[in-house]
């Protein structure tokens, strides 16, 4: 039982300490707001649960950081519809017999406990004080929030199936989600300025880029102008630099090369070393990242959208089922 009830508190990662079913308390002069089947929703329920939305103290009217309004009223009628869904989700759990018993509650807690990092149980019973929650008001809505995730692990996660076959599909029909970034792959003849030149002799190197690159677009084999003009290191290397993806390079270089097409010859680039001419090499073709790479991304994807549809499904047929009448 315990092994299965880790599935359920997985959905729990990453979700902040308290559910939005903890609330502060109030007393107000009772109204019947909606009936659910034979429960109903009292004005004092929904009054505590828009106190705990807009995270005000016990006894503070529901309406005291609002003005009257048109958004005011959709809130309240969001957070009716939201009641009255987690009303209906608890009567089907109990219909269904679905319960969550104490040793499953208390494993619970203790996760909560750890993610939040609380030293012990009465730090986290301290922390809910704090927020105006009764610690047995917090235990039993994490009860029924535990339950409701139960019922629906039962009647919705339990027909979920992607096949191999549908994240292939989706991997085929949509290239563009898995492009890598783009990338291109640079030759380069530098021209080497030494640090403390003059401003002659800054020229002068300008100049000899110039002309290196004037014989380049007459068509002298750039390779061959590699082995005439670089020094040493580069002729070893042929002036290979590498594969670059946008934003690797220096500013100055990288506005200039990533405008560039397949076998384009850079005008000259100037930076703290000398002067750059660059010749560009761009990958033909749809670069994909592999399918074994994403396909746990992809079939997460299509597990969570499939779920959602599902989930909206089943419980348009709760809804329709079920005698929901608003005052």
């Amino acid at each position: 039982m315990k092994s299965s009830f880790i599935n359920f508190l997985n959905l729990l990662a990453g979700a902040s300490l308290f559910f939005s079913a903890s609330a502060a308390w109030g007393v107000t002069i009772d109204r019947v707001v909606a009936v659910v089947n034979r429960e109903v929703i009292t004005q004092s329920e929904l009054d505590e649960a828009a106190r705990a939305l807009k995270n005000l103290k016990p006894g503070e009217p529901a309406t005291a950081s609002l003005n009257p309004s048109e958004s005011s009223k959709n809130l309240e009628h969001d957070l009716l519809n939201q009641m009255i869904e987690q009303k209906l989700l608890q009567q089907e759990a109990k219909k269904k017999g679905i319960r969550v018993n104490d040793s499953e509650l208390e494993l619970a807690l203790k996760d909560i406990e750890d993610r939040n990092h609380f030293p012990s149980r009465d730090a986290f019973k301290q922390a809910v004080a704090r927020e105006n929650v009764p610690w047995d008001k917090y235990v039993d809505d994490l009860r029924n929030q535990l339950t409701v995730l139960k019922l629906m692990n039962r009647e919705v996660d339990s027909n979920l199936l992607i096949t191999d076959a549908d994240v292939q599909a989706y991997y085929d029909a949509h290239p563009e989600q898995f492009q890598l970034p783009e990338q291109i792959r640079l030759k380069q003849i530098l021209v080497r300025v030494a640090a403390g030149a003059s401003p002659e002799e800054i020229q002068e190197k300008r100049q000899k880029a110039e002309e290196i690159l004037a014989e380049a677009r007459k068509g002298e084999d750039f390779d061959q102008l590699i082995e005439k003009y670089s020094d040493r290191t580069e002729r070893r290397s042929s002036g290979d630099l590498g594969a670059f993806k946008r934003g690797e390079l220096t500013p100055e270089i990288d506005r200039v090369v990533f405008g560039l097409k397949d076998g384009e010859i850079s005008p000259v680039v100037q930076t703290d070393l000398g002067f750059h001419l660059f010749k560009v090499q761009v990958p033909s073709g749809i670069r994909k990242q592999p399918f074994e790479k994403v396909k746990k991304e992809v079939e997460e994807k299509l597990t969570n959208e499939k779920r959602t549809q599902l989930r909206q499904k089943w419980l348009n047929e709760v809804w329709s089922r079920s005698f929901v009448e608003v005052k």
